[in-house]
């Protein structure tokens, strides 16, 4: 009876952990400036019986399949599995992306004769970045000035049954044009949308500096400039002739490369015009203009900030000079 009662136990271990096995690993949460926490799941033969040995396995494996899981969320399977080989040097070092974990669940199965663990994985998304640069794995991480601007928008004109990538934001379009002009190139929708989940703008959108690293590195560029957008009639009915319009449109410009916020700030303006789209983009226009007026300097600032690091790096020590003589009073 004993013996049964341990087999039903047993198999019933092993059941939830081929349940839980079945969802692999999913991710826990996103800490705000360079860390990525996974919850996983990973398991290892007790060879000799030694389940110490196996447990020590279990976690080793959790934090490379943690590791694995990172990888591909910013490359895609497809781009993982054509660098390979630049991704099992990575995997090889795990231990140099780990910031730390936690046991949420262990359990030993004498039956099975093997350990399970669920641990809570807490990565350097910045050592990852930099290594897939340095690596050449990302395409335009090594100085990819450029800009992907990705605005979530609900304004009068919209069609608000549109998904985020069927959509065209008045607020977006009025942004890229101005970055433009500026002499900074901008990544479009079009080229990304297929590559980069709903999800993961959303969650960029939400001021998720893991999730906006994540679109920067599939899209080549520096800096993602997420956020939202509305448009609302100024009075409680529309009147006839010209109906004022007011915009607030609040983004954040999150760097790729180094997994940082470089600057956030929120504006409105108003406008009206003979039809709400007109008064509409006119509005966009302006509030779009005075975010470009503070956005701009601080993309500029972070880039040449960036430059001077370098430069200071790579440049010879000052020659030291000797000091100058004390005045005759002070002899």
């Amino acid at each position: 009876m004993m013996l049964r009662n341990i087999f039903c136990k047993g198999c019933c271990g092993i059941f939830v952990v081929l349940m839980a096995m079945t969802l692999w690993m999913s991710p826990a949460f996103a800490q705000f400036y360079s860390e990525s926490a996974y919850e996983v799941i990973a398991e290892a033969p007790a060879i000799k019986n030694s389940f110490v040995g196996a447990r020590k396995k279990a976690v080793k494996i959790a934090l490379k399949t943690a590791l694995e899981q990172n990888l591909r969320e910013l490359l895609g399977d497809e781009e993982f599995e054509r660098n390979r080989r630049e991704m099992g040097k990575m995997l090889r070092k795990t231990e140099k992306y780990v910031k730390s974990y936690r046991f949420l669940e262990a359990y030993d199965d004498p039956i099975q004769r093997l350990s399970q663990v669920k641990l809570e994985v807490v990565l350097f998304q910045d050592a990852v970045n930099k290594s897939l640069s340095r690596t050449g794995v990302t395409t335009g991480m090594e100085g990819g000035k450029q800009v992907v601007i990705l605005i979530n928008e609900s304004s009068l004109s919209s069609d608000s049954t549109l998904r985020f990538w069927e959509s065209i934001p008045i607020s977006e379009t009025s942004l890229a044009r101005n970055f433009i002009e500026a002499g900074i190139p901008v990544v479009g929708r079009v080229s990304i949308r297929y590559s980069i989940p709903e999800e993961t703008v959303m969650s960029a959108v939400k001021g998720n500096v893991s999730a906006a690293v994540n679109v920067g590195l599939k899209a080549g560029a520096d800096i993602v400039i997420v956020g939202n957008a509305t448009s609302t009639p100024i009075g409680e009915e529309r009147t006839q002739g010209p109906q004022p319009v007011r915009v607030a449109i609040s983004v954040k410009a999150v760097s790729s490369h180094h997994s940082t916020l470089v600057a956030a700030k929120s504006d409105f303006a108003t406008a009206s015009g003979n039809e709400i789209l007109a008064g509409e983009l006119e509005a966009f226009h302006r509030a779009g203009k005075k975010l470009t007026e503070f956005l701009i300097p601080a993309i500029q600032k972070h880039w040449e900030g960036g430059a001077e690091k370098k430069e200071v790096k790579q440049s010879a020590p000052a020659p030291k000079t000797e000091p100058a003589p004390l005045p005759m009073g002070d002899l």
